[in-house]
């Protein structure tokens, strides 16, 4: 069935061409050029079925992609690449196997003053091609405090960590960050991140010093008990970060990723086989990005997306999509609705450079849930996301002033603990911790 979609949204940012994709007739530094921001809102995405991708042969790793020469999808998926430029007046800037889900995808710029729109419909109604999109824009969801008098890690106290932690903290899973990147030398994130990607180190060539990444994976797993600074909701959960989106200013914890580096970046998820996956950023609905999601849920890949809050469709994807669990910040109105939510409001983290500061939005929160999913899924591992998300709106504790206070970790834990898992977790807990008179 072919995807049709006219975005509201227009990408407004460099387009990331990994060094593995396959450009036409161009040198690396013209499509780098041609994928400027002036040039962005002329860009189309387009994909289509290719059978043979998984089935060629390459010695390249599970989550990477071939260089020119050893590419990865068939010389049919080319030609009828070429093809479609050709017929609709085209110019082809890059294409790539997106083998998670066995699709072929290429971006085209529309040229000179042909409609974008039109060429949508065109090739909407080709039978060559199963999906055609404008490359959206997404953005993360979190923002400095400027108040940093606030008592430290009072989520941490108010979803009951400490208890929880005498059932789980973790071991064992993999949480998939797509966000910026991590500073992985951080005192409490070293050793935490087991593997690192850029998917748009043509425009953000950082990695450590990004912000918003540094932040969400502090929230997470930051360590525990190493006298250094916080405590992550699973600290002993580890760590893969892709980062597909970068710093919308320099220095800046806001930040900006599109549908071409989000879905290299999930590709590259589901291939390394995460547990979670977390992505605290939101845009519109995207075609190949849920595509991607549906295939890494069915996987059994738990996915935890940011919730804007705003009820608005159009710029809460991947939040609205089914079976994503979707955390907003804990607000006022949380007590009515039937929402999973979790502390976002002044929340001590980590930052780049060994620092930390008090971090606010759905980001946050969206990292906290990720982090209690992950003590879940250690007492139970093969725990679904219907399971995981019955378990964590039953957790939702009230607040002395009767206002919902969100995800309870201790509560959501104990939900499980009646296995024989967490009963020997319980007993190694009280005799490395024995009660003194």
């Amino acid at each position: 069935m072919k995807t049709y979609l006219i975005s509201a949204f227009i990408a407004m940012a460099v387009l990331s061409v990994p060094a593995e994709c396959k450009t036409d007739n161009n040198s690396k530094s013209d499509v780098y050029a041609l994928l400027d921001q002036k040039n962005a809102d002329r860009l189309l995405l387009v994909g289509f079925t290719d059978n043979t991708i998984n089935s060629i042969k390459s010695t390249a790793s599970p989550t990477s992609y071939r260089q020119r020469g050893s590419y990865g999808s068939s010389t049919w998926s080319e030609r009828i690449t070429n093809d479609l430029a050709e017929d609709y007046g085209l110019e082809k800037l890059s294409e790539w196997p997106m083998t998670a889900v066995g699709v072929h995808c290429v971006v085209y710029r529309v040229a000179g003053n042909d409609s974008v729109s039109s060429a949508i419909e065109k090739l909407s109604k080709d039978d060559r091609v199963e999906l055609v999109q404008n490359m959206n824009v997404f953005k993360t969801r979190a923002n400095y405090d400027k108040d940093p008098y606030f008592k430290l890690q009072t989520n941490l106290q108010q979803m009951e960590i400490s208890l929880a932690h005498g059932k789980a903290t973790g071991r064992n899973i993999t949480i998939g960050l797509i966000d910026t990147g991590v500073d992985f030398d951080h005192p409490d994130l070293t050793g935490q991140i087991s593997k690192n990607q850029n998917f748009a180190e043509e425009i953000s060539g950082s990695f450590t010093t990004d912000i918003h990444g540094t932040a969400v994976a502090g929230v997470m797993v930051a360590k525990k008990d190493n006298a250094k600074g916080i405590i992550g909701v699973a600290p002993n959960a580890k760590v893969f970060a892709l980062k597909a989106c970068w710093p919308d200013k320099k220095d800046d914890i806001e930040a900006v990723c599109n549908s071409f580096t989000l879905a290299f970046a999930v590709n590259t998820a589901i291939k390394a086989g995460v547990d979670i996956l977390n992505m605290s950023l939101t845009g519109p609905q995207d075609p190949i990005l849920e595509l991607l999601l549906k295939e890494a849920i069915a996987k059994g890949i738990i996915v935890v997306a940011a919730d804007t809050g705003s009820g608005k469709t159009s710029e809460n994807f991947p939040a609205s999509l089914k079976d994503v669990i979707s955390v907003r910040s804990i607000n006022k109105l949380d007590s009515l609705k039937n929402n999973i939510s979790a502390p976002g409001d002044k929340i001590l983290t980590t930052l780049p450079h060994g620092t930390y500061d008090f971090i606010s939005g759905s980001s946050i929160a969206a990292a906290e849930i990720s982090g209690v999913v992950a003590l879940l899924l250690e007492l139970k591992p093969n725990l679904t996301v219907t399971e995981a998300h019955s378990v964590l709106q039953g957790s939702k504790l009230l607040s002395k002033d009767g206002i919902l206070a969100g995800v309870n970790a201790n509560a959501a834990v104990n939900t499980l603990c009646e296995t024989t898992t967490c009963a020997n977790k319980l007993l190694g807990f009280a005799l490395a911790n024995p009660i003194s008179n």
